[in-house]
């Protein structure tokens, strides 16, 4: 199924560098990535075409002037200029999971929407995520998380429990 991923962003290049990176290392490869950015400057567009070479996929850059908060209109343009049948919404500051696609499209069914959620991790933390620690899988590893820093139960619950899906 063709897949479009609309991620979107506002002037947090090193954060939309590290979600990148995640999508860089999915295990399902088939699908496009759309970043719908609400209005960032010169740094986040650099992110970008630097992704354009890293990264298999096609990416697009749907961008408009920064007029305020105006993320519903921007992903709005986003979504007509995806080519996916089944289109992800999610945040530039979202690293996904190695099966994250996978895991979607595992679960989708005709006429459906599927809901996620994240683990939000401590600032420092999450600054402190290499590369390396993304395409290894250790960024997503609860044990090695709560090893550096991630103290909330919650938190390490979403990530140690296998998906549950209503039938």
């Amino acid at each position: 199924m063709k897949t479009s991923v609309i991620i979107s962003t506002y002037n947090h290049p090193k954060w939309l560098q590290k979600t990148l990176w995640g999508y860089a290392n999915q295990s399902y490869s088939n699908f496009e990535i759309i970043i719908a950015d609400d209005g960032s400057d010169e740094r986040t567009k650099t992110v970008i075409d630097q992704a354009k070479h890293e990264l298999k996929q096609p990416i697009k850059h749907v961008w408009h002037e920064d007029n305020g908060f105006q993320k519903s209109a921007i992903l709005n343009k986003a979504t007509i200029a995806s080519s996916g049948e089944y289109l992800i919404f999610t945040d530039g500051d979202c690293v996904p999971r190695q099966d994250f696609i996978a895991t979607h499209l595992a679960h989708a069914q005709q006429g459906h929407i599927l809901s996620g959620g994240y683990c939000k991790l401590p600032m420092q933390l999450s600054k402190d995520i290499t590369r390396d620690d993304i395409l290894s899988g250790r960024a997503f590893d609860a044990n090695w998380l709560a090893q550096h820093g991630l103290k909330s139960f919650s938190s390490k619950l979403k990530l140690s429990l296998p998906l549950l899906v209503e039938k």
